[in-house]
Order: C-alpha cells, then structure tokens, then sequence
C-alpha cells in the first residue's frame, strides 16, 4: 500500500493498516534504511507558491509548528547538525531571504523522519510497535516539537504523531484504576495532543489550576511531565512528576497498559522521570488540580548594560534563599524578574522585593506589582509575551543549583563568578526560579535526578548558530558550551540537570539527569518493556556510547 503525497516539508502520511501491510511485504532480513526509500525516493519537484508563502509567513510561530507533524521548534530537531548540507530549513532572520532556496539550493531530510503515523487509538500504536517489531524500524514520538535534544525526531523511523489526541475532562473524585476509593483527587485527563494553552484554560473553566510549563505550545503529557516538568508554582506546588496520578501507555510489547501507584508501580516511576520516548507511547496523563490560586505577580526590568550587570546578579544571589522560602517563582534575566507567589499578600510581596525595586528604580527601570485571582489571567499576559522564539538553533546547558551554595558568602561568590563567566563568553544566563523548595515530597517517589530536591535555580547558557552555518561554526559554539558547562559542573559537584534543558553534550548524563541508583533501576524497566530497543532516542534510557557514530550530534562527540 502506498503512502498519501508529501507535505510542504517531504513528510510521507501512513495509516495503521498500511503499516501492517507494508510489514507483512517486506523481508525481515532488509535493513529499515533500504525500506524505507522505497517510500522516500529523491525527487525534483516543482514549488507549490501559496504553500511556500504559507511557511514563510509562519515560520517562526509556534502555534503554527506545533499543528504539524514535520515541524519542530528548533532548528537541530530538523537539521543534521553534524552534516550542513542535510537539512530544509529557511533563514529565520527573514524567512523571504532567497538564499535558502533559489539557485539550486538543496533541500535533504535532515533529522526528519521519512514518513508519520497519526495516533488517533491505542490500536494505531500496537499497529505501529507490531511494524517496528518485523522490520527493526526505530519509533520516534512527537506532539507539538518542543525539544532541545532531538529526541522526538530521528533518520528513517517512523514517526508517531500525537497531535490527534485531544481529550481533555475534569473530574472532582478522580481514583486511578485499581486504587482505593477513598483515594480521591481533582484531577484533568489529557489526551497526548493536548497543550498547555489547552489545559490552562479548560482548568480555569472549572475553577480549577493545572501547575504547567512557562509556554503555551509545550505538551502537558509528553517529554515535559515524562522528564520532570517544571512551573513557576513549582516552589510551592511541586513538578510536573509531583502531580502526575496516572499514565495511559502502549508498552512496546504491543500492551495497552494503565500505570499509576496501584497497578504497574515500576511503569509508573519510571515514566514519571525516566524521559520521554524511552518506556512506551503515552496516550493520556492524569494530573492533580488546584483549585483558583490567587497570585501576587512582581514584574521588574532594567536597562541591560554593563553597569548594571553584576550588582543586578548580586541582589539576585544574595536574595534568592529567602525568596525562595517566601514562595516565589519565576524567571531572571539580565534586564528582568517575572515571579508569581501564591502565598504572600500584595504589601508583604513589595515589602519582600525590596532591594530588587530600589535597585530598577535607582538605574531607570520599570517595576509592577499585580494581583491576580488565578493563573489564567497572569498567563494570558505574561507568558505569550516571554516565550523564547522558535524557528532557529537553541540548544540549552543548564545545571540545577542547590540551595546549599547561596547559604554561604563562598558559595554566593562561586555563583557570581559564573554567572561573569557567561557574561564574559558573550552568552545571556537565564534562569529559571523553579526548584520544589516548599514541595512536601516523599522520597524516592519519582525517578528524575535527586538533584531537584535540593535545588533554588536551574541555571546555565545555550549555544546557537545560523541556519547556513558551517561545521567548524557549529563546532565552535558546542565547544563555548561545553566550557560553560565545565564551570557549572564544577560549581555544583554530585549535583544534576534537568534534562529537558541540559546540555546534549553532557559528558556523565545518567548520572547528571538521574543518579546512578535510578538510573540502573530505570535500564532494568526499560530491558523489561522494550527488549529489542524499539524506542531509542539520543541519549534516553538505554542510550549506549555505540549509537553516537549514528546521531547527528556524532561531530560534537570528541569536545565532550
């Protein structure tokens, strides 16, 4: 059976009964790659104008990647990052700008995978683990694209799409299945497509609050609640894995499988840490609501000029203990704070950001203090307004950095010094004020990094590079990355990262993401769902030192 034709980006459309079909046809001794180009052969083809203007005008909305299968965030989830001449990509400066496309310009594959599965069932997934058991093709899974670390793409496998999977309910006495009944929550079952702009306004239409991430178009049951999940509640209300009651999930066994604290108890800690694409195919989440929460917000900016520069820093660091035990949360640059604190009143959040306010109203800055009733209303006017762009290279390098370091003037300086040598590098810190710091958590209940339980901040500096760039360019900005990355690591020994927004290049990454306690545990959970590997992404659970030589990251390998 044949594909449907392509989309704008060489994309191929399979259903679940063309993936059986076409298994059933094909040796099992051929290799996945040759298979594969019996679907994707090499084309001339002639441009489709209103579809090119259509992506050229939308080439750096999120919203717009997100609802399509093809399109991810960042650039280096689309383009071989170790191969220039393999990738399809537009300048993002000026999408118009006819250099990436007039005058013979090639257009590769890239990162993409040939050809995509849209989930609608967990029988299109079974369909799908029964192909990639028959012909070794590997599984990538992919919502709406928001990923530093390629994970949700990949060089000829099969793409799972999720974004059809749209369910969304409230229930007021939710108990996961097989638990006791008096085991009641409020709690919002997503389907996999759903996204936070989705959950954050259907929990306000029930009074209700979903803790989520700081972008609209991050998805609520995919990598970011599977990794960890961090928000600007956070410091009060937990992670993303803090609150997660339930996993609907296809095992690559071909299983349709429930996993919450009552019933596949090994599943359920795994996916709640372990990472996403790593232990099965979530098809829905159930999550743990608040009711209304009403906010104080505290909204400062300054002038970003080397003057201002360090003492900004410095009232930062030497501030942020108390902030975080006040419960504060947000994030920092060099020219602003946006924190949200669900516990303080409005004179007692003034009061408390004190030093912050003289300092932007001595340098000509701005500052705001706000009452909300809800998150929603903060959301609709802060967060769209501050989400990073998309369309271009971003690779994060964060380290999570525990509260023991600014208890101490040596340990405060230590930070400040790196936060100047970020500076120094030309790079801009950004830090998020996320760490669980007033969570209740209970020890060993989740699998991420230990680390998070001791940590104020995530912090570190991202690397980029033009859409044209050259491998020596791309080279040199991995290299600045990793010497950042160096310091921080030394900054904050047996400490750990979040994964989502660690470096790619991280050189001891189970034990940075996980610690080498969950980790084993974790390779044990995955050897027992997914024997033969058919989900394995760039440095997930299982990951070996051998896959390099086939990642796209292979000429970055040797400066790690």
């Amino acid at each position: 059976m044949a594909p449907s034709g392509p989309n704008p980006f060489g994309l191929y459309k399979l259903v679940a009964v063309a993936v059986v079909t076409l298994c059933s046809d094909w040796s099992y001794a051929s290799s996945s790659y040759s298979k594969w180009q019996l679907l994707n052969k090499t084309t001339s083809v002639k441009p489709d104008e209103a579809a090119c203007a259509a992506i050229q005008a939308n080439y750096t909305s999120a919203n717009y990647r997100a609802n399509l299968p093809n399109a991810w965030m960042n650039n280096q989830d689309e383009m071989c990052s170790s191969v220039p001449l393999n990738q399809c990509l537009l300048d993002n400066t000026k999408p118009t700008d006819p250099l990436a496309f007039a005058n013979g310009a090639v257009c590769n594959q890239g990162m993409i995978p040939p050809v995509y599965l849209e989930v609608r069932s967990p029988e299109d997934v079974i369909a799908a683990f029964e192909f990639a058991n028959c012909t070794g093709t590997k599984i990538a899974i992919k919502n709406s694209g928001h990923d530093y670390l390629t994970r949700s793409s990949g060089v000829d496998r099969l793409l799972l799409w999720m974004r059809s999977m749209q369910q969304l309910s409230y229930n007021n006495a939710f108990v996961p299945e097989g638990c006791p009944a008096s085991e009641t929550n409020n709690a919002i079952t997503a389907g996999a497509g759903v996204n936070m702009d989705q959950a954050f306004a259907f929990a306000e239409q029930h009074d209700m609050t979903f803790i989520g991430a700081y972008a609209a178009t991050v998805g609520v049951s995919g990598g970011w609640v599977q990794a960890g999940g961090h928000s600007v509640l956070s410091p009060v209300y937990g992670l993303g894995i803090d609150r997660v009651l339930e996993f609907k999930i296809v095992t690559p066994d071909g299983v349709y499988r429930t996993a919450n604290a009552c019933q596949n108890q090994d599943l359920f800690w795994a996916l709640r840490g372990g990472g996403g694409g790593s232990f099965g195919v979530v098809l829905e989440t159930s999550h743990r609501v608040e009711p209304l929460i009403p906010l104080v917000v505290a909204a400062i900016t300054i002038p970003a000029t080397a003057t201002t520069f360090t003492p900004w820093f410095e009232i930062m660091v030497n501030n942020s203990l108390t902030w975080s035990q006040q419960g504060w949360g947000g994030h920092i640059t060099p020219s602003s704070l946006i924190d949200v604190n669900p516990l303080l009143t409005l004179d007692e959040a003034k009061e408390s950001m004190a030093p912050a306010v003289a300092f932007a109203e001595a340098n000509n800055g701005s500052v705001v203090f706000e009452e909300y009733p809800s998150y929603y209303p903060f959301y609709l006017k802060y967060v769209g307004a501050n989400e990073l762009g998309v369309g271009n290279v971003h690779i994060a390098g964060s380290r999570l950095i525990p509260q023991s370091l600014f208890e101490t003037e040596t340990g405060r300086s230590q930070l400040m010094q790196y936060i100047q040598a970020i500076h120094a590098q030309g790079s801009s810190p950004y830090i998020p004020v996320v760490g669980p710091v007033l969570y209740n958590y209970t020890t060993n209940s989740t699998s991420a990094t230990p680390a998070w339980r001791e940590a104020l901040w995530e912090l570190g500096a991202g690397a980029s590079w033009a859409w044209n760039s050259t491998l020596s360019q791309r080279q040199a900005a991995v290299a600045k990355l990793n010497n950042l990355t160096s310091l921080v690591e030394q900054l904050t020994p047996g400490g750990g990262a979040y994964q989502n927004e660690a470096s790619p290049f991280t050189g001891d990454w189970q034990e940075a993401w996980w610690g080498a306690e969950n980790y084993a545990s974790l390779l044990a959970i995955k050897n027992k769902y997914d024997p033969k590997g058919l989900l394995s992404c760039y440095k997930c659970v299982g990951w070996s030192a051998a896959d390099e030589t086939n990642s796209c990251f292979a000429a970055f390998a040797d400066s790690q």
